[in-house]
């Protein structure tokens, strides 16, 4: 059973220009009825004003059409609703009344991308290559690409990439080298998170008051050898403001083979206030380490600061690379300006004899 009832009103409100639309005007649900019916608009359970015969617990769907009417339908008679945007029914009413010419199909397709009705406006883009195969903004919208002069769509280039060996690997094709060491990457990011908090934990047993977490964390991080410990350290110990913990830093990372400590060392030898410890961060790399330093050091030599510039000058002196040589005197050749104060007029006279007579100075103090 269906009773309808009609309101009448119309509020326009306008603000700068701007038309303010409510949620429930964004909406346009559609309502499946049993006799193989539909009603389109927007589902108000109960309804705003329950009428005199309606029971307290509505056994009714009641609908506000696009047309403003109220429709009451028993829940019984009701097969299921959808619950849509009212773009859709909007779309659904211009579709059936478009001009099938590409013209009429391109503005529709430009409606549903200001809409964004990304489905519908394939379906347009799509009708348009029927009506015209080479319409080029229809193919670039639907993602196509030229190869010689056929088009492609994103299926058959996905395709011809799979079968030259690549993989799908989180929405993207990629050869199978990216993909494992992708999957390398977020394994060993992984592993590198799992330190922050250990080494956040340590350091505040450092910091704090009970002798026997101190002395407890002093031993963990003696014992720490895991070179993917090596961002916590850096990230926590480091950046501290107390020399100390950066000089437990850096005997920590002392301790860790390989090449992952070494461009933590060498921006403490560079750039750490303390000049022990400046010192004892490069004094800790081994031969090794130092020839796997050099790049480093010599990114270094174009720093804005001339203090950095000197110390990384320094420090290739002591890796003793002879190849390094052209980027040192790149570096250190430098040339400079100097403002000349400017002194009073002066003049200068000289004597029958050649000495000079009374003046003011020649030249200014400063030159």
């Amino acid at each position: 059973m269906i009773r309808s009832t009609t309101h009448c009103w119309t509020i326009s409100l306008t603000l700068a220009g701007v038309s303010l639309l409510t949620p429930a005007a964004l909406r346009a649900d559609v309502v499946k009825l049993a006799s193989g019916g539909e009603i389109r608009g927007v589902v108000k359970s109960p309804a705003t004003k329950p009428r005199k015969d309606q029971p307290a617990a509505s056994d009714e769907v009641v609908v506000e059409s696009l047309t403003g009417s109220e429709i009451a339908v028993a829940r019984e008679d009701v097969l299921f609703i959808t619950k849509r945007p009212r773009a859709v029914e909007e779309y659904e009413s211009l579709a059936r009344a478009v001009i099938d010419t590409v013209e009429g199909r391109w503005q529709l397709a430009e409606w549903c991308r200001q809409h964004g009705l990304a489905e519908q406006r394939k379906e347009q883009l799509q009708r348009i290559l029927d009506l015209d195969p080479e319409h080029k903004p229809s193919h670039y919208g639907l993602g196509h690409r030229r190869q010689g002069n056929q088009w492609t769509t994103p299926e058959e280039a996905d395709a011809e990439l799979l079968a030259a060996g690549y993989v799908r690997y989180k929405g993207r094709l990629i050869t199978t080298v990216e993909r494992d060491l992708a999957e390398a990457g977020a394994s060993r990011q992984r592993e590198q998170n799992e330190w922050r908090p250990k080494i956040r934990l340590w350091l505040g047993w450092l910091n704090g008051r009970d002798p026997a977490k101190r002395a407890d964390a002093e031993v963990k991080f003696r014992e720490l050898r895991d070179q993917d410990a090596v961002p916590a350290i850096i990230d926590f110990l480091l950046g501290d403001a107390n020399v100390e913990i950066r000089r437990l830093a850096v005997q920590t990372l002392a301790q860790i083979d390989g090449q992952a400590a070494i461009p933590a060392l060498i921006r403490v030898a560079l750039g750490d206030a303390d000049q022990s410890l400046q010192s004892s961060a490069f004094g800790v790399l081994t031969a090794e380490q130092r020839a796997a330093a050099v790049p480093i050091i010599e990114r270094a030599l174009h720093d804005e600061s001339n203090l950095i510039v000197r110390r990384a000058a320094i420090l290739l002196g002591k890796c003793g690379v002879r190849q390094s040589i052209p980027a040192l005197v790149d570096a250190l050749a430098t040339s400079h300006k100097m403002r000349v104060p400017q002194a009073p007029a002066f003049n200068v006279g000289f004597n029958r004899d050649g000495s000079a007579a009374g003046g003011n100075r020649a030249l200014p103090p400063d030159v």
